[in-house]
């Protein structure tokens, strides 16, 4: 009989084996990679005679730990593996905020976070589609406010990033923009000299994150970051993470003809969130 399986701190080769397993195109395995290899306090995996069978990721923002990656092989489930390799991140983590955006039917991921009192905050929709035509576009973009755009500097607009984060998305996160800013095609908005919002675009199609300071700009910031998509990159085609309770975009989105293709349920014990002035570009780094 075969012992149980062990947990313990990955390697470069598990990160691979995983990655390949759990990644659709070289954009998400860069991103897969990255979050390993930053991740302050590891990456965890559970082997079976030497064989990974399971892995947690857990990003560290400045005030929150979120559960970047969780996977068990499906012939390992319901047998504890998935409870046992959380509990070993959550140990790691410390005392701050938890988040994760799992499937839903990640059922033991679920209910490790139901134990812990992380509540269910709101699904997430990934719409995607055919980038609307220019006139679509324009109107989307159209409204009373008249923006002033720059590019992204993650150092000169760190303050500003780090304070809209916290409203809406609950933590700073600095070396995320980092990430972002060197990835992607980033631009700050303006009004009469105030910081209102940022939004990213990305050369594989995805949009976000974005945030803006009041939810009454977040559907022409949506629709700037579409057609700097289709400007910048050529893009024809779109997908985003849209928070369930972000009806202005959501709403949007769908009456421009973007079709919801899956849909994931984030969790959060941080009570400070408003996703409702948010968007999510990837399950990963949401």
């Amino acid at each position: 009989m075969s012992s149980a399986p062990a947990i313990g701190l990955a390697t470069d080769d598990d990160v691979a084996h995983f990655a390949g397993r759990r990644c659709s195109d070289e954009h998400e395995r860069a991103l897969y990679y990255h979050l390993a290899e930053t991740s302050p306090r590891g990456v965890f995996v559970a082997k079976d005679e030497g064989t990974p069978i399971a892995i947690a990721i857990a990003h560290e923002l400045q005030d929150e730990w979120f559960l970047s990656e969780f996977f068990v092989e499906p012939s390992f489930r319901r047998a504890g593996l998935g409870h046992a390799l959380l509990a070993e991140v959550a140990r790691e983590a410390g005392d701050v905020s938890r988040s994760g955006m799992l499937q839903t039917t990640e059922s033991g991921g679920l209910a490790f976070f139901a134990r812990h009192g992380v509540p269910i905050q709101t699904p997430v929709l990934a719409v995607s589609g055919p980038i609307p035509k220019e006139d679509e576009l324009l109107r989307l973009a159209a409204g009373e406010n008249r923006f002033r755009t720059e590019m992204i500097d993650p150092i000169g607009h760190r303050s500003a990033l780090s304070a809209l984060d916290r409203e809406t998305r609950g933590a700073a996160r600095p070396d995320d923009h980092r990430y972002f800013a060197e990835n992607a095609h980033g631009v700050a908005f303006y009004l009469q000299n105030e910081y209102v919002g940022y939004a990213y675009v990305w050369e594989n199609g995805r949009i976000g994150p974005i945030a803006v300071q009041s939810a009454t700009y977040a559907t022409q910031v949506y629709g700037f970051a579409l057609a700097a998509l289709a400007g910048v990159y050529r893009a024809s085609w779109c997908t985003a993470l849209l928070p369930g309770t972000n009806l202005r975009v959501l709403r949007a989105a769908i009456s421009a003809g973007l079709a919801i293709d899956s849909v994931r349920l984030f969790a959060s014990d941080n009570a400070m969130i408003d996703l409702s002035r948010y968007v999510g570009f990837h399950r990963l780094l949401f």
